[in-house]
């Protein structure tokens, strides 16, 4: 017998091999339904976010840090009273830069500005406790040169909402795909690929507000303190594909 002929005579019995064992029944994966289904879940939030950025200017790079740092101490230590873990505090910037004036003469140096940007997480901030961030937020706006970016309310751990939002889409899409198989007189398998896109809202209060005059600010304060910390919606997409017979 020639080699090709040995050759194909393999690949005829490997064929015949994979043919036999090969599960019966079985869609093949170019025949699916795909589908989309969506999860929404709403929850009170539980923390309050606070966004802040101590700014300021001196004659050197080394008086603006310094100054800067001691103002950070300041900050920490207020939130060190209010229990604030070290680890709901996170710096998200720290910058120096030479400050200019524009004038008819020319460029003129201001000295040199540092910053340094937090972000604070206070936990536990639903309606009874709400309170306790606006003490916080009081407190640090008394200490010169506190720039509020933005104040913001979230869901510490969304997992459980993620979860149920999730569930809520699967069933969603099984339904969908259940009523597609049904019109079309086919049988529904098992899934072959599954998607999911998550995504949540949030509040935002109080943007780019500087204590230049703290009584506005504490006004501003008392007034928004009794804002409803409402629901956020947590939602949830999948695209699934079935097999189908």
């Amino acid at each position: 017998m020639k080699r090709n002929e040995i050759w194909s005579a393999a690949v005829i019995v490997l064929i015949l091999i994979a043919l036999f064992f090969a599960p019966k029944g079985c869609p093949s994966n170019d025949h699916a339904i795909v589908v989309q289904g969506d999860g929404e879940v709403y929850a009170t939030p539980d923390t309050v976010i606070l966004s802040l950025r101590v700014e300021e200017t001196k004659p050197t790079t080394k008086e603006a840090q310094k100054t800067v740092d001691e103002k950070i101490a300041q900050v920490k230590d207020i939130l060190k009273a209010y229990n604030i873990p070290t680890s709901d505090i996170k710096t998200t910037n720290v910058n120096t830069y030479e400050s200019f004036d524009w004038r008819d003469s020319g460029r003129v140096s201001l000295g040199y500005t540092s910053s340094h940007s937090l972000e604070i997480k206070i936990k536990n901030s639903t309606s009874e406790n709400e309170g306790t961030a606006w003490k916080i937020l009081s407190e640090i706006s008394e200490i010169w040169g506190v720039l509020v970016n933005n104040v913001s309310y979230d869901i510490y751990d969304k997992a459980e909402y993620y979860s149920e939002a999730r569930k809520l889409a699967m069933e969603k899409a099984y339904q969908k795909a259940s009523e597609l198989a049904e019109l079309w007189g086919v049988r529904l398998w098992k899934p072959i690929s599954i998607q999911e896109n998550m995504s949540y809202d949030y509040a935002v209060w109080a943007v780019a507000m500087k204590n230049t005059s703290f009584s506005v600010m504490e006004d501003a304060i008392e007034e928004e303190a009794d804002l409803s910390l409402g629901e956020m919606k947590i939602s949830l997409d999948v695209n699934v594909s079935y097999k189908i017979k």
